[in-house]
Protein backbone atom coordinates (compact mmCIF):
# COMPACT_ATOMS: atom_id res chain seq x y z
CA UNK A 1 0.00 0.00 0.00
CA UNK A 2 2.85 2.41 0.80
CA UNK A 3 4.46 1.75 -2.61
CA UNK A 4 1.22 2.62 -4.39
CA UNK A 5 0.89 5.89 -2.44
CA UNK A 6 4.49 6.87 -3.27
CA UNK A 7 3.86 6.10 -6.94
CA UNK A 8 0.76 8.31 -6.93
CA UNK A 9 2.69 11.12 -5.25
CA UNK A 10 5.51 10.84 -7.79
CA UNK A 11 2.99 10.91 -10.64
CA UNK A 12 1.30 14.01 -9.21
CA UNK A 13 4.67 15.72 -8.73
CA UNK A 14 5.69 14.88 -12.31
CA UNK A 15 2.42 16.23 -13.67
CA UNK A 16 2.88 19.37 -11.57
CA UNK A 17 6.41 19.81 -12.94
CA UNK A 18 5.36 19.57 -16.62
CA UNK A 19 4.67 23.31 -16.78
CA UNK A 20 6.42 25.69 -14.41
CA UNK A 21 6.72 29.44 -13.93
CA UNK A 22 10.20 30.88 -13.68
CA UNK A 23 12.35 33.93 -14.37
CA UNK A 24 14.87 34.26 -17.20
CA UNK A 25 18.39 34.57 -15.74
CA UNK A 26 20.48 34.51 -18.95
CA UNK A 27 19.96 34.67 -22.71
CA UNK A 28 22.24 33.38 -25.47
CA UNK A 29 21.05 35.25 -28.57
CA UNK A 30 23.42 33.43 -30.94
CA UNK A 31 22.15 30.02 -29.84
CA UNK A 32 18.53 31.10 -29.39
CA UNK A 33 18.41 29.76 -25.84
CA UNK A 34 17.88 31.01 -22.31
CA UNK A 35 18.22 29.75 -18.73
CA UNK A 36 15.27 29.94 -16.36
CA UNK A 37 15.33 29.91 -12.54
CA UNK A 38 12.38 28.45 -10.64
CA UNK A 39 11.23 29.28 -7.09
CA UNK A 40 12.69 26.01 -5.75
CA UNK A 41 16.19 27.23 -6.73
CA UNK A 42 16.37 24.88 -9.73
CA UNK A 43 17.79 26.57 -12.85
CA UNK A 44 17.44 25.03 -16.29
CA UNK A 45 20.27 24.56 -18.71
CA UNK A 46 20.12 26.41 -22.04
CA UNK A 47 16.61 25.82 -23.42
CA UNK A 48 14.93 27.31 -26.52
CA UNK A 49 12.00 29.69 -26.49
CA UNK A 50 8.90 29.19 -28.59
CA UNK A 51 8.72 31.33 -31.74
CA UNK A 52 5.41 32.32 -33.30
CA UNK A 53 6.83 31.36 -36.72
CA UNK A 54 9.94 29.33 -37.60
CA UNK A 55 9.50 28.15 -41.22
CA UNK A 56 9.79 30.15 -44.44
CA UNK A 57 8.35 33.05 -42.43
CA UNK A 58 10.31 33.58 -39.21
CA UNK A 59 9.93 35.82 -36.19
CA UNK A 60 12.52 36.76 -33.58
CA UNK A 61 11.60 38.07 -30.15
CA UNK A 62 14.00 36.77 -27.48
CA UNK A 63 13.06 36.89 -23.81
CA UNK A 64 14.83 39.36 -21.52
CA UNK A 65 16.66 38.77 -18.27
CA UNK A 66 14.17 39.21 -15.44
CA UNK A 67 11.18 38.27 -17.63
CA UNK A 68 8.68 35.88 -16.04
CA UNK A 69 8.05 32.89 -18.34
CA UNK A 70 6.25 29.56 -18.50
CA UNK A 71 8.39 26.48 -19.23
CA UNK A 72 6.94 23.25 -20.61
CA UNK A 73 9.15 20.31 -19.64
CA UNK A 74 8.16 16.97 -21.25
CA UNK A 75 8.13 14.22 -18.58
CA UNK A 76 9.20 16.98 -16.12
CA UNK A 77 12.70 16.93 -17.69
CA UNK A 78 13.88 20.58 -17.67
CA UNK A 79 16.80 19.63 -19.95
CA UNK A 80 14.14 19.13 -22.67
CA UNK A 81 12.18 22.20 -21.60
CA UNK A 82 10.89 24.93 -23.88
CA UNK A 83 9.90 28.47 -22.90
CA UNK A 84 6.33 28.59 -24.20
CA UNK A 85 5.38 32.15 -23.30
CA UNK A 86 5.76 35.12 -21.03
CA UNK A 87 3.67 36.33 -18.12
CA UNK A 88 3.16 39.95 -17.11
CA UNK A 89 4.46 40.80 -13.66
CA UNK A 90 4.83 43.78 -11.34
CA UNK A 91 8.30 44.36 -12.82
CA UNK A 92 6.98 44.07 -16.39
CA UNK A 93 3.25 44.96 -16.51
CA UNK A 94 0.99 44.82 -19.60
CA UNK A 95 1.88 47.63 -22.08
CA UNK A 96 -1.85 48.40 -22.60
CA UNK A 97 -5.21 47.82 -20.92
CA UNK A 98 -7.62 47.95 -23.84
CA UNK A 99 -8.32 46.08 -27.13
CA UNK A 100 -5.25 47.49 -28.88
CA UNK A 101 -2.21 45.50 -29.99
CA UNK A 102 1.07 46.94 -28.71
CA UNK A 103 4.75 46.04 -28.88
CA UNK A 104 6.81 47.99 -26.37
CA UNK A 105 10.61 47.81 -26.43
CA UNK A 106 13.32 48.21 -23.80
CA UNK A 107 14.31 51.70 -25.03
CA UNK A 108 10.70 52.98 -24.82
CA UNK A 109 9.74 52.53 -28.48
CA UNK A 110 6.07 51.57 -28.96
CA UNK A 111 4.40 50.24 -32.07
CA UNK A 112 0.70 49.58 -31.91
CA UNK A 113 -2.71 49.54 -33.47
CA UNK A 114 -5.92 50.63 -31.74
CA UNK A 115 -9.01 49.26 -33.52
CA UNK A 116 -11.29 51.57 -31.50
CA UNK A 117 -9.68 54.72 -32.94
CA UNK A 118 -8.35 53.12 -36.16
CA UNK A 119 -4.90 54.48 -35.31
CA UNK A 120 -1.57 52.87 -36.19
CA UNK A 121 1.26 54.40 -34.16
CA UNK A 122 5.02 54.11 -34.03
CA UNK A 123 6.47 56.20 -31.22
CA UNK A 124 10.26 56.10 -31.11
CA UNK A 125 12.68 57.52 -28.53
CA UNK A 126 14.94 60.50 -29.24
CA UNK A 127 17.70 59.73 -31.74
CA UNK A 128 15.81 56.78 -33.24
CA UNK A 129 15.66 56.33 -37.02
CA UNK A 130 13.28 54.63 -39.46
CA UNK A 131 14.44 52.94 -42.63
CA UNK A 132 12.22 51.56 -45.36
CA UNK A 133 13.82 50.02 -48.45
CA UNK A 134 11.26 49.47 -51.20
CA UNK A 135 12.79 49.18 -54.67
CA UNK A 136 9.28 49.02 -56.14
CA UNK A 137 8.30 52.35 -54.56
CA UNK A 138 6.52 53.66 -51.51
CA UNK A 139 2.96 54.93 -51.70
CA UNK A 140 0.93 56.98 -49.22
CA UNK A 141 -2.77 57.67 -49.68
CA UNK A 142 -4.12 60.57 -47.65
CA UNK A 143 -2.80 63.88 -46.43
CA UNK A 144 0.76 63.90 -45.12
CA UNK A 145 2.03 66.26 -42.44
CA UNK A 146 5.75 66.48 -41.73
CA UNK A 147 6.99 68.31 -38.64
CA UNK A 148 10.59 68.85 -39.75
CA UNK A 149 12.72 69.32 -42.84
CA UNK A 150 12.42 67.25 -46.00
CA UNK A 151 15.46 66.35 -48.08
CA UNK A 152 15.38 64.56 -51.42
CA UNK A 153 18.22 63.22 -53.56
CA UNK A 154 15.85 63.03 -56.53
CA UNK A 155 13.26 65.17 -58.28
CA UNK A 156 10.17 66.25 -56.38
CA UNK A 157 7.13 66.34 -58.65
CA UNK A 158 3.71 67.79 -57.81
CA UNK A 159 0.71 67.21 -60.06
CA UNK A 160 -1.08 70.39 -58.97
CA UNK A 161 1.05 73.00 -57.18
CA UNK A 162 3.76 73.61 -54.61
CA UNK A 163 3.17 76.40 -52.10
CA UNK A 164 5.99 77.85 -50.01
CA UNK A 165 5.41 80.62 -47.42
CA UNK A 166 2.03 81.24 -49.02
CA UNK A 167 3.44 81.65 -52.55
CA UNK A 168 2.18 79.36 -55.31
CA UNK A 169 4.89 77.96 -57.56
CA UNK A 170 2.62 77.82 -60.61
CA UNK A 171 0.49 80.96 -60.07
CA UNK A 172 2.76 83.51 -58.42
CA UNK A 173 3.66 86.81 -60.04
CA UNK A 174 7.02 88.63 -60.11
CA UNK A 175 7.46 92.35 -59.60
CA UNK A 176 9.75 94.53 -61.68
CA UNK A 177 9.84 92.31 -64.77
CA UNK A 178 11.30 94.14 -67.79
CA UNK A 179 12.07 92.85 -71.25
CA UNK A 180 15.72 91.90 -71.79
CA UNK A 181 18.32 90.30 -69.53
CA UNK A 182 17.22 91.83 -66.17
CA UNK A 183 16.27 89.79 -63.10
CA UNK A 184 12.75 89.88 -61.72
CA UNK A 185 11.87 90.83 -58.19
CA UNK A 186 10.64 88.47 -55.50
CA UNK A 187 7.29 86.73 -56.12
CA UNK A 188 4.14 88.45 -54.90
Amino acid sequence: MVAIMAGTTDTQRLIGDLAREGVVVSVDHAAGTARVAFADELTTGDIPWLASRAGSTRTWSPPAIGEQVMVLAPEADTARGVIIGSLSSDAHPHPANDASSVAEYEDGARIGYDPATHALTAILPGGATVRIDAAGGLSFKGNLTVDGDIKSTGTITAETDVVGAGKSLKDHMHLGVQPGGGLSGKPQ
